[in-house]
């Protein structure tokens, strides 16, 4: 029999997470010091034990993410792995569904996490919830003008000021993360084995208007220098302006730039030539841990009272009718004893509720059946992104 239950074996945990993920031997020391300074700092890690073995296990990682018009409390779920004598054994299913009641039992409304296959996490009721855009080109295609009214600092870590404006811009922009410190130390030292990392920090007035987060790494050659830009964010127009013309002076250094980008971030306009390559796919999924817990979400769109039939098969609280309706910029939601207009699973309504996709798109792939009397009701779309390490 099966146990579920809070482990502390970060070695167990090590050997089959570097199976389960081929990691090279020069990689395994960085993702040892992931962890750990995760497990310092509010990360977890559950599994499955036969007897006194771990037989497999995850991390699960909390947060403070933006759905829709608010700030919800999220688990990440990364390192899902097995030992490779225990594959096809049901424990991964088993630890899935204890996963779900786990994060329950924390308040958390949703999951997320990145996938090593789609279809793998779909069947346990997680679905696509948002994708990155990642554009590679060389820095000196950038059309920029200097703007001397905005000052540049480099630092190694963000300072008070910096932190204020991340989070402060999380509040309000895409499904980004509240950050603390710690939060930081994962981003900038602990998820990469880059040359340099740091925060590029732009003020006007004397006050800061923009950051955005620098990688530096080699190349093939001996002089060659890559950067990678991720967390670009600012206030206005002139601010994107002035941080693109940042990135254009490194071009005696840089030969390469990769930024990583929300889907709707324009950036051909700046650009003097086709960029070297530039990719768009799939990144994160989502899963909604307790429908209850969405009564009450700030959104900004009215919703007809609209009866959906959810079936969630690893969670029965998140089974059954449900009647979803807007009142004052706050989405309404109960269980129903009226009969459905529409049915889902709870990936299909996961993904809808974060606004990667809708109803009618849901529709039309055979994902949502509709019943007599739908009128339609819908929940709009939006850019979803998230940048988060784990």
């Amino acid at each position: 029999m099966y146990e579920y239950r809070k482990s502390e074996d970060v070695n167990s945990l090590m050997e089959m997470a570097y199976f389960s993920f081929a990691v090279k031997r020069q990689e395994q020391e960085l993702i040892k010091k992931f962890i750990d300074y995760g497990l310092s700092n509010g990360t977890e890690i559950y599994g499955v034990y036969d007897s006194d073995k771990l037989v497999a296990a995850y991390l699960l990682y909390p947060f403070q993410m933006r759905l829709r018009n608010s700030i919800v409390p999220v688990g990440g779920i990364g390192m899902v792995c097995s030992r490779p004598d225990y594959r096809r054994k049901g424990v991964i299913r088993f630890m899935i569904k204890k996963s779900i009641e786990t994060m329950r039992s924390k308040d958390m409304v949703a999951s997320i996490l990145y996938p090593f296959n789609v279809n793998f996490y779909r069947k346990y009721g997680w679905e696509l919830f948002f994708r990155k855009k990642v554009v590679s080109f060389n820095p000196a295609l950038l059309m920029t003008k200097e703007d001397s009214s905005v000052a540049v600092e480099y630092l190694k870590f963000p300072d008070k000021d910096c932190k204020e404006f991340y989070n402060k811009h999380a509040r309000k922009e895409y499904n980004m993360v509240l950050r603390d410190g710690h939060h930081w130390e994962k981003q900038l030292e602990l998820s990469n084995s880059e040359a340099s990392n740091g925060i590029v920090k732009f003020e006007k007035d004397g006050k800061i208007v923009g950051i955005m987060a620098l990688y530096l790494s080699g190349g093939e050659t001996m002089f060659e220098s890559i950067a990678t830009v991720k967390d670009f964010i600012y206030n206005d127009r002139n601010t994107k302006e002035a941080m693109l013309n940042y990135l254009k002076t490194l071009s005696l250094q840089v030969s390469k730039l990769k930024m990583v980008l929300p889907e709707n971030f324009i950036l051909w306009p700046y650009l003097s030539d086709q960029p070297s390559e530039e990719k768009t796919g799939n990144a994160g999924m989502i899963r909604i841990v307790s429908m209850e817990k969405l009564d009450g979400l700030a959104v900004n769109f009215e919703l007809e009272s609209l009866i959906v039939s959810v079936n969630d098969e690893f969670s029965g609280e998140n089974s059954g009718n449900f009647e979803i309706k807007t009142e004052k910029g706050l989405l309404k939601i109960s269980k129903s004893s009226k009969s459905s207009e529409i049915t889902c699973d709870i990936g299909c309504f996961s993904s809808v509720i974060s606004g990667f996709t809708n109803f009618k798109e849901m529709i039309e792939a055979d994902r949502v059946q509709v019943f007599e009397g739908y009128k339609e009701q819908d929940m709009p779309k939006v850019t979803t992104f998230n940048s988060e390490p784990f």
